[in-house]
C-alpha cells in the first residue's frame, strides 16, 4: 500500500509541474477567449509516443451559461480536412501503388479534361498549382453533381505549374479521384482504413444529431454543419472541408505521421511515402503535397521557434496542426473562432501557442523525451 501511494503522488507532482510549465500556454488561449477571439477551444500536445498536454478551454459560445468545452468536443475543421481525410486517403492509395502523383487527372474524371485541362496531374491538385480558381461558390439549387460539373468546366485562371493558388478545389476534384480508384465515397474509404482501425470515434463529417450536440457552433445556426459555402454545397461530404474531429482523435494521425508511418506497432504508411508527402516539394512554394510547409520568411502559425522542416495545415473557422520532425512533437490547436460573425483574427494565437509550446518542452527536454 506505502508502494502504491508514494507511486499515485509521485504521478500527481509530476502532473501538476509539468501543467504548470505549460501555464503560458493557457494564459494565451484564456486571453483569446477574454477578448473574444473565440469563445472556446482545445490544444493537444504530444510526440509519436506519447500526449504530453491536452486541456480544453471557454464555452461553446460567448454566453457563459453555454456548454463548456471539453476534450470530447467536436470542432469544424474547415481546410484541415485536406489533410486529415483528403491527403490521408492520397498517402494510402499512393502507398499501395494504386495512384502515381504524376498521372493526368482526365485519366481517373475523363470530364476534368475540358477548356484544355487534360494535362493537369494528380501532383498539381496537391500542390496547388493546377491552374484552378481559387474556389467556387454553389448556387441555391444546385445539387452536388451540379457542382462537380461546374468544377470540372471551368477555364484556368492561370497557367498550370507558373503559380501556386490555394484552391477549395484542388481538393474537391482530389477526393473525386480518390472515389474514382477506391469505388466507395471518400468519407467511406476513409472511416474504413483510418478512423475505424485508429480508434476515432469522433471523427467523422455530416454528424448525425447524437453527435450535433458536441459539436462547437460555427454561427447561431450552424452546429454539426459545415460551415463552408461549398462543402456544404456538396451536403458536407467534401474533400476541401466538412471533417468534424476532436483533439485527441487528430492526435492519433500526427502520431501516425511523426512515427515514420506506425501506430502502437501497426504500420499505416511506408516510411517513404510519409516524408514524401510532408517535405517541401521545391523552391516555387512552401507547399508540400496537400500538406503546407513552415513559411521561413514573415509570419508562419507555426511560430518562430518550430524548426524549418515543420509541416501543417490551419482551416479558416479556427483550426490548426503543426508538427516538427526534428523535436518529433505535434500541436493541434482547436477553436471556433468564426461564431458568431466571421470578424475575430486567431493568426497570433496561434503562432503564439507554437512559441510557447516550444519554451515549456526546453524548460523540461525529459518530458519530450529529448
Amino acid at each position: 500500500m506505502k508502494k502504491v501511494t508514494s507511486f499515485l503522488f509521485v504521478l500527481l507532482f509530476s502532473t501538476a509541474v509539468f501543467a504548470q510549465q505549460f501555464s503560458a500556454v493557457d494564459t494565451i488561449i484564456e486571453n483569446a477567449i477574454k477578448k473574444h477571439i473565440t469563445p472556446g477551444a482545445a490544444l493537444i500536445v504530444g510526440t509519436p509516443e506519447k500526449i504530453l498536454y491536452q486541456k480544453a478551454y471557454g464555452h461553446y459560445t460567448y454566453d457563459p451559461a453555454s456548454k463548456e468545452v471539453n476534450l470530447q468536443s467536436m470542432f469544424d475543421m474547415a481546410s484541415c480536412t485536406k489533410v486529415f481525410a483528403t491527403t490521408t486517403c492520397m498517402m494510402k492509395l499512393v502507398d499501395e501503388g494504386k495512384i502515381d502523383i504524376e498521372t493526368p487527372v482526365k485519366n481517373f474524371l475523363p470530364d476534368f479534361a475540358q477548356n484544355g485541362k487534360g494535362d493537369v496531374k494528380v501532383r498539381n491538385l496537391l500542390l496547388h498549382n493546377s491552374g484552378l480558381p481559387a474556389y467556387y461558390t454553389p448556387k441555391a439549387g444546385e445539387t452536388p453533381k451540379d457542382i462537380f460539373n461546374k468544377i470540372f468546366a471551368l477555364k484556368f485562371a492561370y497557367k498550370t505549374d507558373s503559380n501556386m493558388v490555394y484552391s477549395c478545389l484542388n481538393f474537391v476534384s482530389t477526393m473525386k479521384v480518390i472515389e474514382a480508384v477506391t469505388g466507395m465515397p471518400m468519407y467511406k474509404y476513409y472511416k474504413e482504413n483510418f478512423t475505424d482501425p485508429l480508434g476515432m470515434t469522433r471523427t467523422m463529417f455530416t454528424p448525425s444529431e447524437e453527435y450535433k450536440k458536441d459539436c462547437l457552433p460555427a454561427t447561431d445556426s450552424l452546429q454539426g454543419v459545415v460551415h463552408d459555402p461549398l462543402a456544404r454545397g456538396l451536403k458536407g461530404l467534401s474533400g476541401n472541408a466538412g471533417l468534424f474531429s476532436t483533439v485527441g482523435d487528430l492526435a492519433k494521425i500526427c502520431q501516425v505521421l511523426l512515427g515514420n508511418g506506425v501506430y502502437q506497432g501497426k504500420r499505416y504508411f511506408k516510411e517513404e511515402t510519409v516524408k514524401e508527402f510532408t517535405t517541401r516539394y521545391s523552391a516555387a512554394s512552401s507547399r508540400a503535397l496537400g500538406w503546407d510547409t513552415k513559411s521561413l520568411q514573415g509570419y508562419s502559425s507555426a511560430g518562430k521557434l518550430f524548426s524549418a522542416k515543420s509541416f501543417g495545415h490551419t482551416g479558416y473557422t479556427g483550426t490548426s496542426v503543426w508538427m516538427d520532425p526534428e523535436r518529433k512533437i505535434f500541436v493541434i490547436l482547436l477553436t471556433n473562432r468564426v461564431y458568431p460573425d466571421d470578424k475575430a483574427n486567431v493568426g497570433p494565437v496561434r503562432s503564439n501557442v507554437a512559441d510557447a509550446v516550444v519554451r515549456a518542452l526546453e524548460e523540461n527536454p525529459s518530458a519530450a523525451g529529448n
